[in-house]
C-alpha cells in the first residue's frame, strides 16, 4: 500500500493551487474524485500549453491520478449527488470563491451535518476571515501583497514575481499537509475539521527573515538580486568567460578557508576584512568586486571543478530545458512518460519525495471531463435507468456528453 492509500477525496477545486494539492494527495495513494462542470470543466482544460488536438497539457500534469465526474451543481439532483458523497469521503477540498460552496447549499455545515467526521479543507487567496475575505487572488497579486514580490529583482530595478507560481504550489503543498495531519488525527480520535489554508498567510510565512530581522534590528531588507548580503556572504551569482553565470556559495565558518582555496587566494583566509562571515557582510561590495575581478575570464568548467574539489556548493544557470536532462534529474526519476487519454503521451514531472517502500507513482493519467460519472453513480446505488435519465438531462456528464463544450471553444 502506497501512504495514503484509504483516504478519499472530493476535490472541487480548479486552476493551480488546489488541483497541485490533490495531486500531491493523489501522488502518494489517495483517491481522488475531481468534481468538474458538466460545462466545460475545470478552467485549466482551456489553459496552455495544448497538445495538437486542443486539449491542455496544463489540466493533464496536475490532474493525474485522479477520477472524474462531471455535474450541474445548479440542479437540486447534482447537489443531491455530492450529498450522497459527502457520506462515503474523508475529505473535501475546494478553492472557490469565499462563500460559494455555502451558496450551492453544500458547505460545511452540510457536509458535517451527513457526515460528523468530514475534513473540509477550503484553499483561497485570503482565507475565510479577515476584511478581504470575500476578495478574489492570484498568485500575482498574492507575491505583491505578501512582500514576496518587493524582496525579489536587484534593488535598482523594479521588483518581479517568481519565475513560477510559487504562492499556489506553496499553499496547494501546505494545504496537503493540512490534510494529511487532519486525516492522521481523525484516524486516532475520530474526529473531522474545517481546514482553512490562504495563499497570503503561507506567502507571507515564506519571506523569510525579513520580518525577523526588522524586529531585532529596526532595519527593513529588500531584494538584494541573487545575493545575500546582510545574512551570508559569499553567496550570489557572478559572470565568466562567455557570458556564464555561476552560483557559489558558503553557509558556515568552516567553509571560507575551501573557499578561499578555489579561488587561489588563500591570503583572504585571516583578511581583517573577510575572516569571518559577519566582517564579509560588512565588506560585502568589496568582497563581491573581487569575485567579479576573479571569475570574469575563467572558464565556468574549470571553476566549477575547482568548487567541487573543495567541497564548495556550485552550479552554472541551467534552462529548464537543460535541467529536464541533467543526469541528477533522469537518476531520480523526476522525469516520467504519461500517456493521456486528453493530450496523448507526453513528458511530465516526476514525484519529489522517495519512499524505501510503497513509493508514490503515476497509476492513472488526468480524467476525461465525465470519465467516471457513471461508474461512481453506480457505486452510490444510482440504477441504470436513473443514470442515463440524468445523463439525458444533462445533470451528469460523460465524455461523449461534454466533448461539444470543446469543439464549441
Amino acid at each position: 500500500m502506497r501512504p495514503l492509500e484509504g483516504l478519499t477525496v472530493l476535490d472541487f477545486s480548479q486552476a493551480y493551487s488546489g488541483p497541485y494539492c490533490a495531486m500531491n494527495l493523489a501522488d502518494y495513494g489517495a483517491r481522488i474524485i475531481k468534481v468538474e462542470r458538466v460545462e466545460g470543466g475545470d478552467q485549466s482544460r482551456f489553459w496552455n500549453p495544448y497538445a495538437d488536438n486542443g486539449k491542455s497539457g496544463y489540466f493533464a500534469i496536475y490532474n493525474r491520478n485522479k477520477e472524474g465526474i462531471a455535474l450541474d451543481l445548479s440542479e437540486q439532483e447534482g447537489k443531491d449527488i455530492i450529498k450522497k458523497l459527502f457520506a462515503e469521503v474523508d475529505v473535501v477540498l475546494e478553492n472557490f470563491k469565499f462563500g460559494t460552496m455555502d451558496k450551492l447549499g453544500i458547505g460545511y455545515d452540510v457536509a458535517k451535518e451527513i457526515n460528523p467526521e468530514i475534513i473540509f479543507a477550503s484553499l483561497s487567496g485570503f482565507g475565510q476571515t479577515g476584511p478581504l475575505c470575500k476578495n478574489t487572488a492570484y498568485d500575482n497579486v498574492i507575491e505583491c501583497m505578501s512582500g514576496f514580490m518587493e524582496m525579489t529583482g536587484f534593488p535598482e530595478n523594479p521588483p518581479l514575481r517568481s519565475g513560477a507560481s510559487v504562492g499556489d504550489s506553496y499553499t496547494g503543498l501546505m494545504t496537503a499537509l493540512a490534510i494529511a495531519l487532519a486525516y492522521y488525527d481523525k484516524k486516532h480520535t475520530g474526529k473531522g475539521r474545517r481546514i482553512d489554508v490562504a495563499m497570503l498567510d503561507t506567502m507571507f510565512a515564506a519571506i523569510e527573515d525579513a520580518v525577523l530581522a526588522y524586529s531585532l534590528t529596526g532595519e527593513p531588507i529588500t531584494r538584494s538580486g541573487n545575493a545575500k548580503p546582510h545574512e551570508i556572504v559569499p553567496y550570489d551569482t557572478y559572470h565568466c568567460a562567455g557570458d556564464e553565470v555561476i552560483a557559489v556559495g558558503i553557509t558556515e565558518e568552516s567553509m571560507w578557508p575551501d573557499f578561499c582555496k578555489a579561488i587561489d587566494m588563500p591570503e583572504l583566509v585571516d583578511n581583517p576584512r573577510f575572516a569571518t562571515n559577519d566582517l564579509r557582510c560588512e565588506n560585502y561590495q568589496e568582497l563581491t568586486e573581487i569575485m567579479a575581478e576573479y571569475v570574469a575570464d575563467k572558464n565556468i568548467d574549470d571553476l566549477l571543478e575547482a568548487f567541487s574539489e573543495n567541497k564548495i556548493p556550485a552550479s552554472g544557470i541551467f534552462a529548464p530545458l537543460e535541467a529536464m536532462d541533467h543526469p541528477q534529474i533522469r537518476a531520480r526519476d523526476m522525469i516520467i512518460s504519461i500517456d493521456d487519454p486528453n493530450v496523448g503521451s507526453f513528458e511530465g514531472f516526476g514525484i519529489p519525495v522517495k519512499f524505501s517502500k510503497t513509493p508514490g507513482f503515476v497509476a492513472k493519467p488526468s480524467p476525461e471531463l465525465g470519465e467516471d460519472s457513471c461508474r461512481i453513480l453506480e457505486t452510490l446505488g444510482y440504477s441504470k435507468e436513473e443514470i442515463d435519465r440524468l445523463v439525458e438531462e444533462e445533470i451528469v456528464g460523460t465524455p461523449e456528453t461534454t466533448e461539444k463544450y470543446f469543439e464549441e471553444e
